[in-house]
C-alpha cells in the first residue's frame, strides 16, 4: 500500500509541474494576443529613463568639471599676482630679463 501512495503522489506532483510548464509557456502567447485586442496594457519601454540618467550624468559630470575648471584657473590667477606683486626686481629690469631671453630664444 506504501508504494501505491508514492506512486499516486509522484503522479500527482507529475501532473501539477507538468500544468505549470504548460501554463508558463502559454501566458507570452496570451499577453501577446490580450495586448493586441487590447484588454492589456504594452509594457512600458525602458529606454526613455536610460537615455535621461545618461543625459542627467552628462549634464552633472559637465557642471563638475566647469566647477574645478573654474576653480584651477582662479588658484593659477591668484598664484601669477602673487609672483608678480612679491617680485623686487624693477620693471625697467624685468624687461630688459624679458627682452634678452626672447632675443635669446628666437636667435637660436
Amino acid at each position: 500500500m506504501d508504494h501505491f501512495t508514492q506512486g499516486v503522489n509522484s503522479l500527482r506532483n507529475a501532473g501539477y509541474a507538468a500544468a505549470r510548464g504548460t501554463k508558463d509557456a502559454a501566458a507570452p502567447k496570451v499577453n501577446v494576443v490580450l495586448t493586441k485586442v487590447g484588454l492589456r496594457k504594452p509594457p512600458a519601454r525602458k529606454w526613455p529613463w536610460v537615455l535621461g540618467a545618461i543625459g542627467a550624468g552628462l549634464a552633472m559630470g559637465g557642471a563638475a568639471a566647469y566647477v574645478w575648471y573654474r576653480q584651477r584657473t582662479e588658484s593659477i590667477g591668484e598664484a601669477l599676482l602673487t609672483d608678480e606683486l612679491l617680485d623686487d626686481t624693477e620693471p625697467e629690469e624685468r624687461n630688459r630679463a624679458l627682452t634678452e631671453e626672447l632675443v635669446d630664444s628666437v636667435s637660436r
